[in-house]
């Protein structure tokens, strides 16, 4: 299990960046949200969905990352330039919880949820969390809570209810004002 930083500090890809780390108490959202602002790239990142690919990072694309409190997940949305939502990645995790910087961070135990802006989405890495059960590398607790945590944000996302997801335009549109 790695744990991850919200500034990707260590992304080598990105030549130039902003970062910005707020705390939000919202009647619907309580926790950090980050803006990475990717000013330059050394190369485009692009990934493959079935048939389709999409470029998640270039010049002025935008990484909104969202870490509600008390969950075991955080949400990526992924903006190009148009300020146009390219995909959220949602990774499931341990905890999340903040360095002694003040740099958002999370656990993460292997499964992610990518949903799509049709709104089509898919489980992805569940190879990943079976081979670290099995090796040892997580508790037999850890796979359920990723397992559980991940179905309970499907019935979200088909629902139309999660909150986190819903306010992430808004609190792009905040960070970015800032």
């Amino acid at each position: 299990m790695k744990r991850k930083y919200a500034d990707r500090i260590d992304w080598r890809r990105v030549v130039s960046r902003n970062f910005k780390s707020v705390y939000m108490e919202e009647q619907e959202f309580k926790g950090y949200v980050t803006l990475l602002s990717l000013h330059q790239v050394e190369k485009k990142l692009f990934v493959q969905y079935q048939d389709e690919e999409l470029c998640i990072a270039a010049d002025g694309y935008f990484w909104l990352q969202q870490f509600p409190a008390d969950s075991n997940f955080c949400v990526t949305t992924m903006l190009n330039q148009n300020h146009e939502v390219v995909q959220r990645y949602i990774d499931i995790s341990r905890v999340n919880g903040v360095s002694d910087e003040g740099i958002p961070y999370w656990d993460d135990l292997y499964l992610d949820v990518i949903v799509l802006p049709d709104g089509n989405f898919f489980i992805q890495d569940e190879d990943e969390l079976e081979d670290a059960l099995r090796q040892g590398h997580i508790e037999r607790e850890d796979y359920r809570l990723a397992k559980e945590t991940a179905a309970k944000i499907i019935l979200e996302i088909r629902s139309g209810e999660n909150h986190v997801i819903n306010n992430s335009i808004r609190h792009f549109q905040k960070l970015i004002n800032l």
